[in-house]
């Protein structure tokens, strides 16, 4: 029978700590024993609204799902000048956790891999501002505005990649990627703004003809071969190329943050629901008996699945639900 665990994995004193007056604003898995979680301060709406975001600070912590000891369970960075950032991770060509701001030069922090963490920029005066950062065959993808892609090929090396055009005449600062994916870089897809759907086949860049104008915040390439692209309120479409069909009309007012393809089916996470394609439809995802209702942020890899709200962070491993952060 499937289990659940409640308790959480970070023990009181470390999340008095480490965890206490800060929230969680996204999440990578590097495998299914290393999680990273980024946090910033808990502001009041008044501090909030007179601070600049590069003057909040930036927490990245470290979860070692493999260590027995409590104390040693997790580590952490304090990070400073970061605006807007988002987390990610690499394996090729080191296995590192990436911090990356959304600025014009592309701020870059990396730790891991038995390395120090260090200070990079994905690319000064070329304007990466990253959306999300994409692990996709092992290497780190920035994806961002103005439909500005970067591989980072080593440590402190990004590359962009060629063959993508500049909008229009568009207002540069809302139009661009939202997310990419793929199994390899021998088929990749790019979706952002204004229904804009690129292929890429190892060679270039295509422009896919997509059916919908609306915003598109995630694309999964599944293991089953298709592609899936969640949009405004939720919608679902399935299809490749220039070939897809809506299978879910959507009624909430965000974009997905999230989507992953775990246990042969899409998980879909946004701030308010979490939600799963069978095949047949979307619909609420189920354990246990009961519903299973944790939003936020979410990450796949290795066979462990986690998700990550404000204030809690669950992990899923096909059989087990476990607490790993919820406050005291």
């Amino acid at each position: 029978m499937a289990k659940i665990s409640n308790t959480p994995f970070i023990a009181r004193p470390q999340w008095r700590t480490h965890y206490q007056g800060w929230h969680i604003v996204d999440c990578a898995v590097r495998d299914r024993n290393i999680v990273y979680l980024l946090a910033r301060p808990d502001l009041d709406e008044e501090k909030q609204s007179k601070t600049w975001d590069h003057d909040i600070g930036t927490r990245l912590l470290s979860i070692y799902l493999d260590e027995q000891n409590p104390e040693k369970r997790h580590g952490w960075s304090e990070l400073d000048g970061f605006n807007r950032p988002r987390c990610g991770v690499s394996h090729q060509p080191i296995a590192q956790a990436l911090v990356v701001a959304r600025n014009n030069e592309g701020s870059v922090y990396a730790i891991g891999g038995g390395k120090p963490g260090a200070m990079e920029n994905i690319g000064t005066d070329l304007n990466p501002i990253t959306m999300r950062v994409k692990c996709i065959g092992g290497y780190a993808y920035s994806v961002g505005r103005n439909r500005k892609i970067f591989k980072r090929v080593a440590p402190g090396r990004w590359e962009r990649m060629e063959g993508l055009p500049k909008p229009g005449d568009e207002d540069f600062s809302a139009v661009g990627f939202n997310d990419m994916d793929g199994l390899s870089e021998q088929e990749l897809y790019a979706v952002g703004a204004g229904g804009d759907v690129w292929r890429y086949d190892g060679k270039r860049w295509t422009h896919c003809d997509f059916p919908s104008k609306e915003q598109l915040g995630t694309v999964t390439v599944g293991q089953d071969g298709k592609v899936y692209i969640s949009g405004e309120g939720g919608n679902l479409w399935i299809g490749a190329k220039d070939t897809w069909t809506q299978v879910h009309q959507g009624n909430s007012s965000l974009l997905n943050n999230s989507a992953v393809w775990f246990e042969n089916q899409l998980w879909l996470c946004s701030d308010y629901q979490l939600r799963v394609w069978d095949g047949k439809e979307v619909r609420r995802l189920r354990h246990g008996g009961a519903d299973v209702v944790h939003t936020g942020h979410m990450d796949a890899r290795d066979g462990l699945l986690v998700i990550a709200g404000l204030y809690e962070v669950h992990a899923y491993d096909g059989k087990t639900w476990k607490t790993l952060v919820a406050p005291y």
